[in-house]
């Protein structure tokens, strides 16, 4: 995104596809320079031809509660989910033994840095 200088967006909104455009994508931020908002539109008409259409302060304002309607996800909300289900990336083990009148049992769980876990099998 171009404004005062070049920025990466806070967060990127994937939107519905239309009779006219595909692939639509909204890309949502501040500029680090004067903290306006800034809104861009990117998006390819069914011929093949991209169209990006950039706003900032009011502008981006109106442009993100126009497109609002036609947000399908978001990649926080994808990155999030990712990390929220099930451990994710690098992984350690934990072992807890657990007493149930005269039995111990040992339950071994794999946990991630974001502080998933999942039980793996009991012994």
């Amino acid at each position: 995104m171009y404004h005062c200088c070049k920025t990466k967006p806070d967060d990127i909104y994937y939107l519905k596809e239309t009779n006219l455009y595909t692939y639509r994508m909204l890309s949502i931020g501040f500029c680090p320079i004067c903290s306006k908002p800034i809104a861009e539109i990117y998006q390819f008409r069914f011929d093949g031809v991209p169209e990006r259409i950039t706003a900032s302060g009011i502008e981006a304002n109106n442009m993100m509660q126009k497109y609002s309607g036609d947000i399908l996800f978001s990649a926080r909300e994808v990155n999030y989910k990712k990390f929220k289900s099930k451990p994710f990336g690098w992984r350690y083990g934990i072992n807890k033994s657990v007493k149930n009148g005269k039995k111990t049992a040992i339950k071994q769980y794999a946990c991630d840095f974001y502080g998933n876990k999942e039980l793996v099998k009991i012994l």
